[in-house]
């Protein structure tokens, strides 16, 4: 009597805390695949339970039959049940078998729950005997208990088998000592009418209920803090690294720490694919693997950027392996990925082995306040490497700078906009005769005025267009070429000053003139006498020369003539190069005029029309009224040389205070693009198309850009193939004007 007042007594506490349980677990995460079926078994040992407390209550107090017969039809409900759901249960807690077999036993669970329900609805009579005590009596017929056996014995071989995967020892000895308890009351009659066995499974359930309310519950909500501390520990272990590699290698040692897992890997994104950079308990020689983006677990969660569990590996994932043997090794796999600014820059990657425990959602959440972390430390180590490559670029392109400067024989010096001197090479500081390095001087207190630029707005002007200003300057005994250019773009914070010694240069300049006189001078004299006799001839002998006599005269005259203008270029242009134009006020609207009407005949006789455009009175010009002549002269006739019949060459000019503009505008061939830098030089002529038969020196814009110099003024041009040349001529005003 006494034992089934304990036995009643146990069947309600278990009762009310299995319900209690059951809330608790589905309220605290009801999307959990293992909640929901450890839900399900807590639900059939309510009813088993429940028909036990109602079948034993009413024997004891000598109730009706039909509360006997409800009360074991619910124990036969839930004692099924129970033996059922809780090798379902058993399953998915260690992964066993797959989606499709857990649903087969689903629905075995459901036919035998639909037959026992059956039963209890037909009122068919269950067999039972209540003693003279009022202690309950009954059995199970043979074929069942063979069924039940059978789940609760694969159940205790399953969980003992996977031992190793189920997380907590209470959780383990519950669900054996349960299966224990059940298969002694299938066995045991006397065990099972003094309820002993029902004593046994409701203990061992309210084991296995505390067991997982402790691990999803208790254990998180008491180890936040462990947890928050841990992630603390790592994120500082992590950000203290610098190096990308050491980084990586504490980002898996610690992640293997905090899971517990047998293995790690981490995979860094390049491009379209993510690289194995770093491993933890793996083989080093996978280390440079590549998995495209999309495939394999990584490059799953990189693509949908999101983390994943797979607690069988073998037989859960079905795409590309992720590392080699992972199909025979692999075991429950975890991965988040590595996020930093929205953007995925690795993926982490937790193994087990085939025998290690499961990964549940606790370690998801582990990962994932890891993760930015850990992309952080990443994202700072590429960095700093970069920089620090950067630097030892800048470093070794520094030093190169400094050695080639210091080397050089041309003196270089910089300067900031205070004008103090930042950088000075040993040829500059021996120019400068300075006793010690002048870096930190003001360069105007102790430099001669001479080495300064001589037009200061000129200068300014050109470092403002051009960037650079070119100037000579006298030092001692040699003659050198300064190049002044700004210190950085776009905002100028200091000028640096290039000399290059040009002495030997000038003075092979001078020879080479001198010789060029000299020569042309030598040439001059002859050629003319030559012309003169040539001259004699054409006139004496017009009427007895016969026709290819006259041809091969005429043709001897040709040829002497263009020798005589290419040495009177030569020698024009030597003067103006070398000699002082004699200046004086000069007005460009009568030169203009006067060369407009030497060259009209010629441009009548091409079938051309050549315009004068005087824009108001144009102010005097400082200059040698002749070579400004010559100048404009060969611009205009270039003009109507290269302009084909039925062209137009317009000649315009205006002026202001400061100086007078010149534009000579043709219709003609043009300039190709790559001639038009080197149409000043000496000698050039470019190959425009349809102007093979004019003839030229190639000096005669040559000549014109040395007077334009020599007049302190600037000559440029803009032309296009086939539509025409635009010359353009800057002359300044005559002082006091």
């Amino acid at each position: 009597m006494t034992a089934n007042i304990i036995v009643l007594l146990l069947n309600g506490l278990t009762l009310a805390l299995a319900l209690g349980l059951l809330f608790l677990i589905l309220w605290q995460d009801p999307n959990s695949e293992t909640n929901r079926y450890f839900s399900l078994f807590l639900l059939m040992v309510v009813i088993w339970s429940s028909g036990s407390l109602l079948a034993r209550s009413a024997a004891y107090v000598g109730a009706g039959q039909g509360a006997i017969q409800t009360g074991l039809r619910l124990l036969d409900v839930g004692f099924a049940g129970a033996s059922i759901s809780l090798y379902v249960y058993s399953a998915v807690l260690t992964g066993f078998q797959g989606r499709m077999f857990r649903l087969l036993s689903l629905a075995g669970l459901v036919v035998v729950l639909s037959y026992q329900v059956l039963l209890l609805v037909s009122k068919s009579p269950r067999p039972y005997d209540v003693t003279s005590q009022g202690v309950l009596q009954y059995g199970f017929g043979t074929p069942v208990v063979i069924l039940y056996l059978v789940f609760l014995l694969s159940t205790s071989w399953l969980v003992w088998r996977n031992r190793q995967k189920i997380r907590g020892r209470t959780l383990l000895l519950g669900i054996l000592l349960f299966c224990g308890g059940l298969i002694a009351g299938l066995l045991s009659p006397r065990l099972r009418m003094l309820g002993v066995a029902e004593d046994v499974s409701a203990v061992a359930a309210l084991m296995m209920s505390y067991a997982v309310v402790r691990q999803q519950i208790m254990v998180p909500l008491l180890g936040k803090a462990r947890q928050l501390e841990a992630v603390r520990d790592v994120g500082l272990a992590i950000t203290s690294r610098l190096r990308l590699d050491e980084a990586l290698s504490t980002i898996a040692a610690q992640a293997a720490g905090l899971l517990g897992a047998d293995g790690v890997a981490i995979f860094l994104k390049c491009d379209t694919y993510l690289e194995l950079a770093a491993v933890h308990s793996l083989p080093p020689q996978y280390m440079g693997i590549r998995i495209p983006m999309g495939e394999g677990v990584v490059g799953t969660v990189a693509l949908e950027r999101r983390g994943r569990r797979v607690d069988n590996y073998r037989r859960d994932w079905a795409g590309r392996p992720d590392l080699p043997l992972a199909r025979e090794t692999f075991g429950a796999v975890i991965s988040v990925p590595l996020m930093f600014a929205d953007e995925v820059v690795g993926v982490l990657l937790g193994i087990q082995g085939r025998q290690g425990q499961l990964f549940d959602r606790e370690d998801m959440h582990l990962l994932e306040l890891l993760g930015p972390q850990a992309a952080v430390a990443i994202t700072n180590s590429r960095l700093f490497e970069a920089e620090r490559d950067l630097s030892t670029d800048l470093e070794v392109a520094k030093n190169q700078l400094e050695t080639v400067l210091t080397s050089t024989e041309n003196p270089v010096v910089a300067i900031d906009r205070e004008m103090r001197i930042i950088f000075a090479n040993p040829a500059a500081v021996y120019l400068l005769e300075a006793d010690i390095n002048p870096v930190g001087w003001r360069i105007i207190d102790f430099v001669p005025g001479s080495y300064l630029p001589p037009d200061r707005r000129r200068a300014f002007r050109d470092l403002r267009q051009q960037r650079v200003h070119v100037y000579e300057i006298e030092a001692q005994g040699k003659t050198y070429l300064c190049h002044l250019a700004e210190l950085s773009k776009p905002r100028t914070e200091g000028w640096v000053v290039v000399l290059n010694d040009v002495t030997q240069l000038k003075e092979l300049d001078r020879l080479k003139s001198q010789m060029v006189q000299m020569t042309s001078h030598d040439l001059k004299n002859p050629l003319q006498a030559a012309m003169s006799y040539i001259e004699l001839l054409q006139d004496d002998g017009r009427d007895t020369f016969t026709p290819d006599m006259s041809y091969y005269i005429d043709n001897v005259w040709t040829q002497l003539t263009r020798m005589y203008r290419i040495i009177s270029g030569i020698l024009d242009l030597e003067r103006v190069q070398s000699g002082t134009p004699a200046f004086e006020n000069c007005a460009l609207d009568d030169i203009l005029q006067r060369v407009v009407s030497e060259v009209s005949d010629q441009a009548q006789s091409k079938g051309l029309q050549l315009e004068l455009a005087i824009a108001g009175e144009l102010p005097l010009v400082a200059g040698d009224t002749q070579q400004l002549t010559q100048a404009l002269a060969n611009l205009v006739e270039n003009a109507v040389k290269f302009t084909p019949a039925g062209g137009r060459v317009v000649v315009e000019a205006r002026g202001d205070e400061q100086g007078v503009m010149v534009d000579v505008v043709d219709t003609g061939v043009g300039i190709r693009v790559e001639d038009q830098s080197k149409i000043f030089e000496r000698f050039y002529r470019g190959q425009q198309q349809g102007v093979v038969h004019v003839g030229g020196s190639g000096l005669g814009l040559s000549l014109v850009r040395a007077i334009v110099n020599s007049h302190k003024g600037e000559i440029g041009l803009e032309s296009e193939p086939g539509k025409g040349t635009a010359f353009h001529v800057w002359l300044p005003a005559a002082r006091g004007r």
